[in-house]
């Protein structure tokens, strides 16, 4: 199973970042290409074409940055030109469902895949439905399930499990977006999934993340009444989560 290292570049002093990646050497990135083309084409010459997941930043939107149609397709055109330019093996659809609905959703799909020449990771959103779902797992081989961060209750778990073992069973990848739990990945047959609470949550809650051999655990940091080094913490936590990933690695189902 392949843990995916998210959000490697901002919260991370230069510095830092540097020891991130030749200290702990995490095989697997996702950059969002939000975050700029030239983190999103550092992250791929570390990670290399086959270790690298191009996010295509339709969270952001969803979550409240400001867009049209208009502002969509041009920023979709972007995000194939950079594709294209860098050879993008893997990257997800632009899924804006939620604001513009899901026929926009799939003329931007279509518009990314005719102009690469290749299929996106689609992604499912329970307002799409189960028979989209299974429509999804007939026609393509990487899919992925949005919305588990906020819009997936405790009460879900047992659908998504499902979901996840139907695309198993038909020979299809899924991909979690955002799926942090680690008590529970080895509950689940994911391919992959991604993770950016390493770093969010140092620089939100000054949380200590570390690798116990099996999952990620977390306590708050004790200050002592100091400033915490923001950077260093997201640094300790970024390479316990690269223990985590090799140990994740060797998980097949």
């Amino acid at each position: 199973m392949r843990i995916y290292l998210a959000a490697t570049h901002g919260a991370l002093s230069k510095e830092h970042r540097r020891q991130l990646i030749d200290i702990g050497k995490p095989k697997y990135q996702l950059c969002t290409f939000i975050e700029g083309e030239n983190n999103c084409a550092e992250s791929l010459r570390e990670s290399g074409r086959d270790n690298f997941l191009l996010d295509s930043g339709a969270f952001s939107f969803m979550s409240g940055k400001e867009c049209n149609k208009e502002t969509l397709i041009e920023y979709c055109d972007k995000y194939i030109d950079f594709i294209n330019n860098y050879n993008v093996k893997q990257f997800f659809e632009i899924d804006v469902d939620t604001i513009f609905g899901i026929e926009f959703a799939e003329l931007l799909r279509r518009r990314i895949e005719s102009q690469t020449g290749k299929k996106s990771i689609p992604v499912w959103h329970k307002s799409r439905g189960i028979e989209y779902w299974k429509k999804m797992v007939a026609d393509y081989d990487y899919i992925a399930i949005g919305g588990l961060v906020f819009h997936v209750k405790q009460s879900e778990w047992g659908m998504i499990k499902k979901l996840v073992d139907y695309a198993y069973y038909k020979g299809v990848k899924v991909h979690g977006l955002g799926f942090t739990k680690t008590r529970l990945n080895e509950q689940f047959r994911w391919y992959s999934v991604d993770s950016c609470s390493w770093v969010k949550s140092a620089v939100m809650g000054q949380q200590v993340q570390t690798f116990n051999g099996r999952y990620i655990e977390r306590k708050k940091l004790d200050t002592k009444g100091k400033k915490a080094n923001l950077s260093k913490l997201a640094l300790h936590n970024g390479l316990e989560w690269c223990k985590y990933q090799r140990y994740m690695e060797s998980k097949r189902w």
